[in-house]
């Protein structure tokens, strides 16, 4: 009589142990910047199993568009590319502080629209939108006199 109740506590402490680690891992992105877009890469493949290899040296107005490219690089310090499902190339990208007032001053100006298509985490930017919810990152919202970070919805 005792082992099917141990094993039923044993189950529940390994379900409970899994759903504690998806959700600290979920809540808290923590890539290691202070390896820059390597941090984040290791972070995403940890996460993912994906990721392993990051690509430098493109050209970022090539990779990000123009207008993207005019708002967005000022701002940052480093990026580069991996290959995770489904996108072909998923920019990675350390940022510096600004790109979100930068953003709203294009939206006033009208040099963009809506809002910025990156996912944010703390001083970092993945360019992808699926399946980030996920991973713990946000959407930068923007109306015409502010910005702010929010949650991203599951879909």
């Amino acid at each position: 009589m005792r082992r099917p109740v141990m094993r039923a506590l044993l189950a529940l402490l390994v379900v409970g142990s899994v759903t504690f680690a998806l959700l600290v891992g979920r809540a808290e992105p923590t890539p290691d910047l202070s390896k820059g877009v390597d941090g984040i890469a290791a972070w995403l493949h940890d996460l993912t199993d994906e990721c392993s290899t990051v690509r430098r040296g493109d050209d970022f107005t090539e990779f990000a568009g123009p207008v993207r490219s005019k708002v967005y690089a000022p701002f940052v310090a480093e990026w580069g590319t991996c290959a995770k499902e489904p996108y072909g190339r998923l920019g990675l990208l350390v940022l510096r502080p600004g790109l979100d007032q930068a953003w709203l001053a294009a939206l006033a100006e009208g040099e963009v629209r809506g809002d910025p298509d990156l996912a944010f985490g703390d001083g970092f930017a993945l360019t992808g939108s699926i399946g980030m919810e996920y991973l713990g990152l946000k959407r930068l919202e923007c109306t015409p006199s502010a910005c702010s970070l929010r949650e991203i919805e599951h879909h």
